[in-house]
């Protein structure tokens, strides 16, 4: 977690930014020329996101500055909200929301590690399609956790290649078109004019557990506060007859 971390494993040094990857059961010495402060995430299971990391082995991997620095962040953000509003984590859908959330950081961060190609390419009629089933998939799912692996899955396909398709098609990354689809699903809430004890419920029910993060990619989005959607909202009801 420290800007200047470094580690030497198996030899090999690396500096910040770069990720430690192990999976299985890796045999490595890992020595640190300095105190770190190191933040280690343990994931049962994931072989479909081609992360560059082979079965019982370590790897130091390189990554952007500006990916590293976001991962940094939603990693503080998590262990904040389990260290001073645990109780959140008692929300349905939270706990999954903030996995996806770290988990979509990760592949962003690896993202500049890996070749732009994956293997034989989809045709973008193929991509098309993918994306409009993960489309249809967002729709019929819309206000509930949306798990990258589990859309991937149902799809039969890697969540690279999900991705990928997203890329090709929309333009975007998946993080980001599906953060778009979710601020459009709470607007939608908001204008239909739910209570204002409710904001954070739908927040959190549409995968948005950081409060101040919301409320900003909400103003940087539609140019208003929620508080000022739902309050237009409550003022158009009040006016009708």
């Amino acid at each position: 977690m420290d800007d200047t971390a470094s580690v030497i494993l198996n030899g090999v040094e690396g500096r910040a930014p770069a990720l430690l990857l192990v999976k299985g059961n890796a045999n490595c010495e890992i020595v640190e020329p300095q105190a770190n402060l190191i933040g280690i995430v343990d994931f049962d299971n994931v072989d479909d996101r081609g992360w560059p990391c082979e079965v019982d082995s370590a790897q130091l991997v390189a990554t952007h500055p500006a990916r590293f620095e976001a991962l940094q962040a939603i990693t503080r953000d998590a262990l904040t909200l389990a260290s001073h509003s645990p109780d959140a984590l008692l929300q349905p859908h939270v706990i999954g929301s903030v996995e996806e959330s770290i988990l979509q950081a990760f592949d962003l961060a690896m993202e500049a590690t890996l070749p732009s190609f994956e293997g034989k390419r989809l045709s973008l009629s193929h991509y098309l399609t993918l994306v409009r089933k993960f489309d249809e998939f967002l729709a019929a799912n819309a206000g509930k956790t949306v798990y990258s692996a589990d859309v991937a899955r149902q799809l039969g396909v890697s969540v690279r290649t999900l991705h990928n398709a997203v890329v090709a098609v929309r333009g975007m990354s998946m993080h980001r078109y599906t953060r778009l689809r979710r601020l459009w699903s709470v607007r939608q809430q908001l204008v239909r004019g739910v209570s204002l004890q409710s904001i954070k419920a739908v927040a959190l029910v549409n995968g948005f557990w950081h409060m101040g993060e919301f409320t900003s990619l909400y103003r940087d989005l539609f140019g208003e506060t929620p508080q000022r959607t739902l309050a237009a909202a409550r003022d158009r009801s009040d006016s009708s007859p």
